[in-house]
């Protein structure tokens, strides 16, 4: 009989859900960062974490891959002649909770610049002290930045002046990331700074130093999913064990760092056997869709209207395209097919994540 054509449409959905929900904090402080909700794309950001929008780019060029710089809010008690001191130091492990309680997840926040801005200034000269990769002592715009990585302290000084404005450079880095699902991370209360972290004078009278508060220290981590398809449509050829089979294949690779599914839908509700394979083009003939993946040596049964699961790092790791197939076998040909008759028929497929 003649060459039987197969029509596939190829359907590709990725949901990401991102619910926030802020915490109450039991204590209030005089400087906050407000960071904005951080984003991390597996295979796209490297490790590190950055808001999807805010915060401008940080002082050092070599830093703009890592981190971002923040405006402080809150004021500076005492008068604006005196004496102020901006210090950053040491970084700081912190532990994220996944909302519906599916795990924890690791960061570190690293403080590596602080500047003062002020249009009224008073006389006298700037100060920055520490190992920097950029810094000014200029008194309207002082700044003091290290690279990221660089251990020790940078610490800024000369009078608040008038219309302060203050400003941190902070690097926020995910730990182990390949062990963190998908989901929406946060911490109980945000995050005060220690001593040993942060410090930024509180009172220019007195001196005293006090730490910043990030009222929100929360986190998307997104399912990265990609599909790749290059071709929708197959014609399939007769089987060389059996003369009443045809079959053909189309392949695709799968990138996913968590579980997805496979859905396949014949073209009518009404064309589905019960079996869950699909009456072809109006006949008898019975038409099976598998999904394979040559190197786990795994074939999954693809049923009309039920999801198949595809799950495990055999499948699902965020760094390794697996060569896939999608595998037609069609049944009963030269029982109920027309010699000479070309039959045409559609199936769709979805790719769905679950995150």
């Amino acid at each position: 009989m003649g060459k039987n054509t197969l029509k596939k449409r190829f359907h590709r959905l990725a949901i990401a859900c991102y619910l926030v929900v802020w915490s109450s904090l039991a204590y209030c402080a005089q400087y906050t960062i407000p960071v904005g909700l951080l984003h991390y794309t597996p295979g796209v950001s490297g490790s590190y974490l950055f808001p999807q929008s805010g915060g401008g780019m940080p002082l050092c060029t070599e830093n703009n891959a890592f981190a971002r710089e923040y405006q402080i809010s809150g004021t500076l008690q005492g008068p604006a002649s005196w004496g102020y001191e901006g210090i950053v130091n040491q970084p700081v492990e912190v532990t994220l909770y996944e909302k519906t309680g599916n795990g924890t997840a690791r960061i570190k926040i690293s403080p590596l610049g602080t500047r003062k801005r002020t249009p009224g200034a008073f006389a006298g000269p700037g100060s920055v002290t520490g190992d920097t990769c950029a810094k000014d002592t200029n008194i309207f715009n002082l700044y003091g930045e290290k690279n990221i990585g660089a251990l020790g302290e940078v610490k800024i000084s000369h009078n608040p002046g008038l219309d302060i404005s203050l400003y941190v450079t902070l690097a926020f880095e995910l730990l182990d990331p390949q062990a963190v699902a998908p989901g929406y991370y946060s911490t109980r209360g945000g995050y005060l700074f220690r001593s040993q972290e942060i410090q930024l004078t509180a009172d220019s009278y007195t001196g005293v130093k006090t730490t910043p508060l990030i009222p929100n220290l929360s986190m998307v981590v997104g399912h990265s999913f990609k599909i790749d398809m290059p071709y929708t449509s197959v014609a399939l050829q007769p089987s060389y064990e059996n003369d009443d089979t045809f079959t053909g294949q189309v392949r695709f690779r799968a990138q996913s760092n968590e579980r997805y599914s496979i859905t396949m839908t014949c073209s009518s509700p009404n064309s589905a056997t019960s079996g869950g394979d699909c009456n072809f083009a109006g006949t008898q003939m019975e038409l099976a869709t598998q999904a394979r993946f040559p190197e786990q040596v795994r074939t999954f049964d693809l049923q009309h209207g039920t999801p198949t699961y595809i799950d495990g790092v055999d499948f699902t790791g965020s760094y390794y395209d697996y060569q896939g197939y999608i595998d037609f076998t069609l049944n009963g040909v030269k029982q109920y097919g027309e010699s000479g008759r070309t039959y045409f028929d559609t199936i769709n497929l979805t790719f769905e994540a679950d995150f």
